[in-house]
């Protein structure tokens, strides 16, 4: 026997061993790589969750992610951000529609019962929606999944609700079933 080997079974359960533990080392260091302050891992989590989008750098120089999920159009700009602009502590997800369809009485009505993405009419009429979070160093890819999760839904919510606001209102704030009887009655 030349030199120092190991052969046979061993050395195939040794070598499964070794890259077991390669695998359980990188997978930790994948997440780290993840962090939710930073703009490109924003928009990371935005495209792999089926919405296009590119990062883009406003005036300010301040950056942004210019999102599409299916015929929605949508932003998601960030604030406190360091001197470098690279991390960022707030995200604030924004979009608007054309419609001017939508009253000042029926957004309100869509922000008593919204607890995620409240709207308003902007200058021109038009409806908006937003909604910001603050992040943190030690947040999660799927922390950050969970919260662009949340926007597409309030977006599928909220272009219904452009789309015909009185009968989602009308969903929204049907009164709960009442009760068989009332509570302090004497009907059976």
């Amino acid at each position: 026997m030349s030199g120092f080997g190991v052969r046979g079974p061993v050395a195939a359960f040794v070598a499964a061993l070794v890259a077991v533990l390669a695998a359980a080392v990188a997978a930790p260091a994948a997440a780290a790589d993840f962090d939710a302050r930073k703009p490109k891992d924003v928009l990371d989590v935005v495209t792999s969750n089926g919405a296009s989008g590119s990062l883009k750098v406003g005036k300010d120089g301040k950056p942004y992610v210019e999102a599409k999920a299916g015929k929605i159009f949508f932003d998601v700009d960030f604030y406190d951000c360091d001197d470098a602009k690279a991390s960022c502590t707030t995200q604030n997800f924004n979009a608007y529609w054309t419609t001017k369809d939508v009253t000042n009485d029926q957004m309100n009505r869509w922000n008593r019962w919204t607890m995620w993405c409240p709207g308003y009419l902007d200058k021109d009429g038009q409806p908006n929606m937003w909604m910001s979070v603050p992040v943190f160093a030690h947040e999660a890819r799927d922390d950050q999944l969970d919260v662009v999760n949340t926007w597409l839904d309030c977006l599928r919510d909220f272009d219904d609700f452009v789309a015909s606001p009185e009968e989602v209102l009308k969903h929204k704030e049907e009164p709960a079933a009442k009760p068989a009887v009332t509570p302090g009655s004497t009907a059976s």
